[in-house]
């Protein structure tokens, strides 16, 4: 669904904040919301409301992940227009704003409404559908954030299995909501069945999935049609942590875990993706979870931004670790 061209133009005045509910913007700080939104665009100097609304244009014809609702990046500016630093709830500034966007978006059966975070999605008043049931676009490391995505990569490129999985994996999944956090080490090799690390997650409804993770710090990649030695071996691991159930001392029980990451500090190439996936049954298929380098250094740069990294031959110290 493409916004009218009247919806475009109420919307950049409402970017811009020449309309009384929204905070004004100057051309500077409208580079930096559009940068915030993840789009490259530089204000040029030139009026801004029309500026504006020929790039939410172009937005305006781009992708949609439901043809119930406006394009990708018109949702992305719709959710980091109503940021909650930008707007005082308890004085109902935001519920204004809201409500001004919405006097817009009911011309074309859409609206506008805070979730409990105080985030703005848009749903299709019709049909139902909502933003909210899309994952959300990353938006781009900051300056710091990409600082400490090149610390992390370069203790990646000394760092050991077990450092790699105690100082960073351990304190990332931590802070991802996941709990007991388990690292087996090598010491312990003959006991993880499969399992470098396991953890478990509480679900919105008080239930618990439990995870299992097997972990490489070299780039899986296959040969032909037998995988190399490092690709097989994550196989006949994978398989082992499906089987074998973990210990939850919180229960007293043991539970098999309901999925497997295969986390490598290179490059998990497509090609072992699928080789991992074709050798695996079909019920066990659903249960691997991958994450590269590329995707964990993104992960790590956000959300570990505060881990202190002293140099590329020593380890972090994650001064809050105390706290989990």
């Amino acid at each position: 669904m493409k916004l009218r061209d009247y919806a475009i133009e109420r919307l950049a005045e409402m970017v811009i904040g020449d309309h009384d509910a929204f905070p004004y913007k100057s051309s500077s700080y409208i580079t930096r919301f559009f940068a915030r939104c993840g789009f490259s665009y530089v204000h040029d100097g030139t009026t801004r409301k029309w500026w504006i609304a020929e790039r939410l244009k172009v937005l305006n014809d781009g992708t949609a992940q439901s043809p119930d609702l406006p394009s990708d990046g018109i949702l992305r500016v719709i959710w980091e227009l109503f940021d909650p630093d930008d707007f005082d709830r308890a004085e109902k500034s935001g519920n204004l704003a809201l409500g001004e966007l919405n006097k817009v978006l009911n011309k074309q059966s859409l609206e506008g409404y805070f979730d409990q975070t105080g985030r703005c999605y848009v749903r299709n008043t019709g049909t139902g559908v909502a933003s909210t049931t899309f994952g959300d676009q990353p938006r781009p490391l900051s300056a710091e954030e990409i600082q400490q995505r090149d610390r992390v990569a370069a203790f990646l490129s000394s760092a050991s299995e077990d450092e790699f999985t105690e100082q960073l994996l351990v304190p990332l999944f931590q802070r991802l909501g996941f709990r007991r956090v388990s690292a087996t080490g090598h010491q312990e090799k003959t006991l993880e069945y499969g399992k470098d690390l396991w953890m478990k997650y509480q679900l919105p409804t008080g239930h618990w999935i439990y995870f299992g993770a097997q972990i490489k710090r070299e780039k899986l990649d296959v040969r032909g049609n037998s995988g190399d030695t490092n690709t097989a071996t994550v196989l006949s691991q994978v398989r082992m942590a499906i089987d074998h159930p973990v210990f939850d001392p919180d229960t007293g029980r043991k539970v098999l875990v309901d999925h497997v990451f295969v986390i490598s500090a290179g490059e998990i190439t497509r090609a072992a993706r699928n080789w991992l996936v074709e050798k695996l049954d079909q019920s066990q298929r659903r249960l691997i979870i991958f994450m590269d380098r590329s995707e964990f250094l993104d992960h790590s740069a956000r959300i570990l931004c505060d881990l202190e990294i002293r140099d590329a031959s020593q380890s972090p110290t994650d001064f809050n670790q105390a706290g989990f």
